[in-house]
């Protein structure tokens, strides 16, 4: 592991435990084993680090949400490869979600990094807006029908370490299925044909 992506896991695994404030540069550099001033070379200060890690833990996201996925096929198929690879992403990367939802709700948060992350975003919100516009989704803007489903991996993540439950493959079946049925225009039946 070389020097920078060491002190980009350390910073967010502190980050995590201590949250932005309560975190210095002079932490960061002593869990990676260097002096303060040596960090510096690899960033220009505890911003700009909070800021690269943002970028990388949303695009390692969307690169394991998208891995293997053909976006271009509208059907439950398609939207089940992504709900899966949400759910596995998650299980294995649930640090990078709390980093994201951590900056996201941070005053770090530009404008900026508002668009930057709308464009990593931009395959799965046209993957949206295409069964909106084929009649299979409900008319409801992209980003609301994200939430509405995929966003479910994350709460099922989320009562899974609160909650005493197996989360067994057909418990992830289930979900896959169930917040499919939640995003379908309301005449269409599971398998998006007309009732």
């Amino acid at each position: 592991m070389g020097k920078r992506t060491q002190i980009m896991q350390v910073a967010l695994e502190l980050f995590i435990e201590q949250g932005f404030h309560g975190t210095s540069v002079q932490m960061i550099a002593s869990r990676a084993g260097m002096a303060t001033g040596s960090l510096y070379r690899y960033f220009h200060g505890k911003e700009e680090l909070i800021r690269q890690l943002y970028r990388m833990s949303l695009e390692m996201m969307v690169d394991k949400l998208y891995s293997g996925v053909d976006l271009n096929q509208i059907n439950f198929s398609t939207y089940r490869q992504l709900w899966m690879n949400g759910c596995t992403g998650l299980q294995s990367h649930h640090y990078v979600l709390l980093f994201k939802e951590l900056y996201e709700r941070s005053p770090f948060l530009t404008a900026q990094d508002k668009q930057w992350a709308q464009g990593c975003w931009k395959p799965l919100e046209l993957f949206f807006q295409s069964g909106i516009d084929k009649g299979l989704f409900r008319a409801i803007p992209p980003c609301v029908l994200a939430a509405l489903s995929l966003a479910t991996v994350q709460s099922v993540m989320h009562e899974h370490k609160i909650y005493d439950f197996e989360l067994t493959d057909g418990v992830k079946e289930q979900m896959a299925a169930a917040s499919w049925k939640a995003i379908l225009a309301d005449n269409l039946d599971q398998s998006g044909s007309k009732e």
